[in-house]
């Protein structure tokens, strides 16, 4: 894991070079946490979408998902009282767990971009572990709904969203 990578210290190297290497693991660790919960996610998708397809093309069926796009889904997903197509779908509010997941995706992507490419962003060990700890909590939420309606719906909202807006 690259936290418990970073965490190693090696004093044959000078310490200006190991506060580099840490905050390039952390940022990494960060990276990998939101990829943990995407990649969960749409491997799922792949399954319900195209469960006949042969798995090794099933990373090509993953790309269709667009990061951005999926954030935005979630933030539907998140209210106490959803919207309308959402509401006739699955109720007047998502899961505790499918919110959990929508909440702590679109922490982790928020999270990831400003790892990635906000070079004054000071990440420290703690912020590091909370967000690997999103990551576990998301993906144990997802297991929880994984196949059922609300997950399915979830999943093709990522795909059909914008044929659904016209149902407002």
């Amino acid at each position: 894991m690259l936290v418990a990578r970073a965490w190693k210290d090696e004093p044959s190297h000078p310490r200006a070079f190991d506060d580099e290497v840490v905050a390039a693991n952390l940022r990494r660790a960060v990276s990998a946490a939101y990829y943990a919960l995407f990649h969960q996610i749409t491997m799922d998708a792949v399954g319900l979408i195209a469960p006949n397809v042969p798995a090794s093309t099933n990373h090509r069926i993953q790309r269709w998902f667009n990061h951005t796009e999926m954030k935005a889904i979630c933030v539907r997903f998140v209210p106490e009282k959803l919207e309308r197509p959402l509401r006739d779908l699955i109720g007047e509010s998502a899961s505790p767990d499918l919110q959990t997941v929508a909440r702590n995706f679109i922490q982790l992507q928020n999270a990831r971009h400003r790892a990635d490419y906000d070079l004054s962003y000071d990440l420290t060990w703690d912020d590091a572990y909370e967000l690997l700890e999103l990551a576990s909590e998301g993906v144990k939420a997802w297991q929880h709904i994984q196949g059922s309606a609300e997950a399915n719906v979830f999943i093709l909202s990522q795909l059909m969203w914008k044929n659904w807006e016209r149902e407002r």
